[in-house]
């Protein structure tokens, strides 16, 4: 028994924000959104470098869209606060090929591209002047619900412009302007009416009505929000030299990081990445996670599941499941076991379950029903 140790590796996902701007000039100078700050305008190639990662990872990267100027039909004229043109809008980048095709990019990498909510234009406008932002204040003061509801409800009527086949899950706060704890007036009881279940942000950053349950996952109104931790690069740094601490579950880019101003040479800029990512999370033990819900349950196990040592083997407590209304559901938990050649163990309140995925490979993975709380794992031969 002394020569065993288990422990519960920290996952890993890769977020991007900012994508689906058409523009890349950083327009804020001028009443218009940030954008991007690419020195050139987007091209469907800029969503091939996204699912190029996410096949050379293995992975489903969440990508935090903006989607105002994906919208083909200019509803977002009779959502006046949602752009610096109000009430005379029209997409800034109008080459309808270009948004077809890079559609059609996004749907063929679904297992590659999952498209969370950033907003609609980033920002908020006043009467014409842009503030930040979109949902919220520069205070973190939460925008007029029934404008936010219009707000979101616009992101997702952009979406069926294009016959999108997800339905995003997940919301990315812009500028990381949030609030919290205030259930029953408060952000996430709006998101939950559009079915968002996850929110990733910096508590921080967050205006907090109520303390978060712990520090780096909170719940609220069936809404899991998760602590993302500060970012290593620059927003707007082009072709970005790869740069992450390796110490928290979500590696929080932007889209421009990891695009080069000649898109011919996007494939170069995804190469480093994802190599830097390989390498370092399996130099720190981490869990390359399959998707957004994968990730964020293996975190909650990470944090709240206590493992222990019992005379016989260790016990693993997963009670924290039925506490949470916001957990992401039976999905599995790996487990890190360091032992002599040859261990194997006799499982109680889980399956173990084949490691199909190679960043599996080095990790034990369990199935564990709805109805346990915990799970024993007694050794039971030595080679």
């Amino acid at each position: 028994m002394n020569k065993i140790n288990i422990s519960i590796p920290m996952p890993l996902l890769v977020l991007i924000e900012d994508v689906g701007w058409w523009k890349g000039e950083d327009g804020s100078k001028f009443n218009e959104p940030f954008r991007t700050g690419m020195p050139r305008d987007h091209v469907p190639e800029d969503y091939a470098a996204l699912a190029a990662l996410g096949r050379e990872l293995d992975m489903k990267i969440l990508a935090g869209f903006v989607l105002g100027e994906w919208d083909r039909h200019n509803i977002l004229r009779n959502l006046p606060s949602s752009t610096w043109m109000g009430k005379v809008w029209t997409a800034p980048y109008t080459d309808p090929e270009q948004k077809i095709k890079a559609a059609w990019i996004i749907k063929n990498a679904q297992n590659h591209i999952e498209l969370g909510v950033h907003g609609l234009c980033h920002e908020f406008w006043d009467q014409g002047v842009m503030q930040r932002s979109e949902f919220h204040d520069t205070d973190c003061t939460m925008r007029d619900p029934d404008e936010i509801r219009r707000h979101l409800s616009y992101f997702f009527k952009i979406l069926d412009q294009y016959q999108f086949c997800q339905t995003p899950g997940t919301f990315i706060p812009p500028a990381l302007k949030h609030s919290f704890g205030d259930p029953d007036n408060g952000f996430q009881k709006i998101l939950a009416e559009f079915g968002i279940d996850s929110v990733i942000l910096v508590f921080k950053r967050t205006k907090l009505f109520s303390r978060p349950q712990t520090e780096k996952i909170a719940w609220e109104n069936n809404v899991l929000l998760v602590e993302r931790g500060e970012l290593e690069i620059p927003w707007n740094k082009v072709a970005a030299a790869p740069e992450f601490r390796f110490d928290r579950p979500i590696l929080a880019l932007h889209w421009t990081n990891i695009l080069h101003p000649d898109p011919e040479k996007n494939p170069g800029v995804i190469q480093k990445w994802a190599k830097f990512i390989k390498t370092g999370s399996k130099k720190n033990g981490m869990l390359p996670a399959k998707d957004k819900g994968e990730c964020l349950n293996q975190y909650c196990h990470h944090i709240m599941s206590e493992i222990k040592r019992i005379d016989d083997g260790f016990s693993i407590d997963v009670g924290w499941r039925e506490k949470i209304p916001a957990s992401p559901g039976n999905l599995p938990i790996y487990l890190k076991v360091d032992a002599p050649a040859g261990t194997q163990f006799d499982i109680t309140g889980a399956k173990r379950q084949p490691c199909l995925r190679a960043s599996e490979k080095s990790f034990l993975k369990l199935s564990v029903s709805g109805m346990e709380k915990k799970i024993i794992l007694r050794p039971r031969k030595f080679i």
